[in-house]
């Protein structure tokens, strides 16, 4: 039938972006597989390390070429390393308190 591809979804009653959705069966698997097992094994070994360093890693000890913005999406995995902030205390410094030598802090009456 000559009709445009608009016509016929409409009269099939399929929306245009699911007609022209590649099916899954011809889609290829997860093509960064190996590197994102690779970045959990490394996060779980080395939880302190940032993503340079686990981009490094794959480059230097497994000879794999790597994009580093591929790396820093390691969000999506879980492997974000929390940055530790510690507490303040109340009433705890971190210099001396210093000691009047005259009563009301040394103003003449």
């Amino acid at each position: 039938m000559s009709m445009s591809k608009r016509l016929a979804c409409r009269a099939v009653g399929l929306a245009r972006s699911t007609y022209a959705r590649t099916p899954l069966a011809h889609t290829q698997e997860d093509p960064d597989a190996t590197l994102r097992a690779t970045l959990r094994e490394y996060a779980r070994t080395h939880p302190l390390h940032g993503f340079r360093r686990a981009w490094a890693n794959p480059r230097h000890d497994h000879d794999m070429q790597v994009n580093k913005k591929k790396v820093h999406r390691w969000k999506e995995e879980g492997l974000q390393v929390r940055i530790h902030h510690p507490r303040k205390r109340s009433g705890v410094s971190s210099c001396p308190q210093i000691e009047s030598d005259a009563p009301h802090g040394g103003v003449g009456y």
